[in-house]
């Protein structure tokens, strides 16, 4: 019988969930001995605290509903947590982790029993990925609260060192507040800004994978968006739209900040997610920030092609750009190679030039914006 989309899977995987529960001491302990050997610093940790906080949240798996959105106890036990770690020396990073492997080998108990009991894929498909959302929603609470009890009382050295980055503050300044964000002065770093896809509120899941992802970061939240100063450049995340700019010493990370802003920005509205930098965005940065430059690129570009919409040439162009090969285009338009070279035909006669690299630059921009502008074009 096909699932029910409309139908909730607690019903079919909730004794499973707890039956995984009924046996809790042999549960703590593999997910004990996981984290330990996959976390570093909750290796090293003595704090028997740090564990019963873990134990807190697995019992909040199987005495909540871990196919739901987080309860207000859950987010308490999540917080709990944080702070517990946060006292004990645990990394943020490694919290994160932590909490993600044992909420992950919960689920992997549970779906087995309920594989073993004849519960249908695609409710265990169903149920697995509401697990999975539940679980980073805990383990963002858990990071949260960590921030908050590992921070100096009354300052956010991060913050303060990101707010500090425009053009003409003094670099001794800008040293001291890397120092005390626990960064190299003088080292050289990349800056990130990272925004979701699609919205103008900031994915807490993602950005909390973003965060966590990267040690020896700083990071705060600025116009909606997050912004870190990174070692390294990071890698896409989710429906975050990234842009990046550097490396850059530190009297360049102003500089480098407005490069990643740009791109982010630019990306967002054309692109969508992944990493993004000005280099790879080429005349998309452009052609965003000057909306007049975009008018006449889509007027002298777009608009003869548009006059013969039943060739649809607009789409040809786009995918022999894509592909490069009259083959290729027709094979994905499912159309005949010589339809296609027709087209092209057409095209030449429309823009004589439109071969050439400037041409095709020009073209190449004014139909990613004009795809933005409207997806059914693709």
């Amino acid at each position: 019988m096909p699932f029910d989309p409309s139908a909730d899977p607690l019903a079919d995987l909730r004794p499973h969930v707890a039956a995984v529960w009924a046996e809790r001491d042999r549960l703590v302990a593999r997910v004990a001995a996981e984290v330990i050997a996959r976390v570093p610093t909750y290796a090293t940790t003595p704090s028997s605290e740090v564990w019963i906080g873990m134990t807190r949240i697995l019992e909040r798996i199987a005495e909540g509903d871990p196919f739901g959105a987080p309860s207000a106890e859950d987010l308490d036990a999540a917080a709990g947590t944080g702070i517990q770690g946060a006292r004990a020396g645990v990394a943020a990073e490694d919290l994160v982790d932590a909490v993600l492997l044992g909420a992950r080998e919960v689920e992997a108990e549970v779906m087995a029993r309920a594989e073993a009991a004849g519960v249908p894929a695609d409710v265990r498909l169903a149920g697995a990925r509401a697990a999975r959302k539940w679980g980073e929603a805990v383990a963002v609470a858990a990071a949260r609260a960590h921030l908050r009890a590992g921070a100096p009382e009354g300052r956010d050295a991060a913050a303060d060192l990101i707010a500090a980055l425009h053009p003409g503050r003094p670099v001794s300044d800008l040293a001291a507040l890397a120092a005390t964000a626990r960064l190299d002065p003088g080292a050289r770093h990349h800056v990130v800004v990272a925004r979701s896809a699609g919205t103008a509120t900031l994915d807490d899941v993602d950005a909390a994978r973003l965060r966590f992802a990267h040690s020896g970061a700083a990071w705060a939240t600025r116009d909606g968006a997050l912004v870190g100063v990174l070692p390294s450049t990071p890698g896409p995340m989710g429906d975050l739209v990234i842009g990046t700019a550097g490396p850059a010493e530190l009297s360049d990370l102003a500089v480098a900040l407005i490069d990643a802003d740009r791109a982010a920005r630019a990306a967002h509205r054309l692109l969508g997610a992944g990493c993004h930098d000005l280099d790879s965005l080429g005349l998309l940065v452009a052609v965003h920030e000057d909306p007049a430059l975009h008018a006449r690129l889509d007027r002298r570009r777009l608009d003869p092609l548009r006059q013969e919409a039943r060739h649809d040439l607009l789409r040809t162009v786009r995918t022999w750009q894509r592909l490069g090969q009259v083959d290729a285009v027709a094979q994905e338009l499912t159309v005949h190679p010589n339809t296609v070279r027709n087209r092209l035909a057409r095209v030449e006669a429309l823009l004589p030039d439109w071969r050439t690299p400037r041409a095709q630059a020009e073209l190449w921009a004014a139909l990613v914006v004009d795809a933005a502008r409207d997806p059914e074009t693709l």
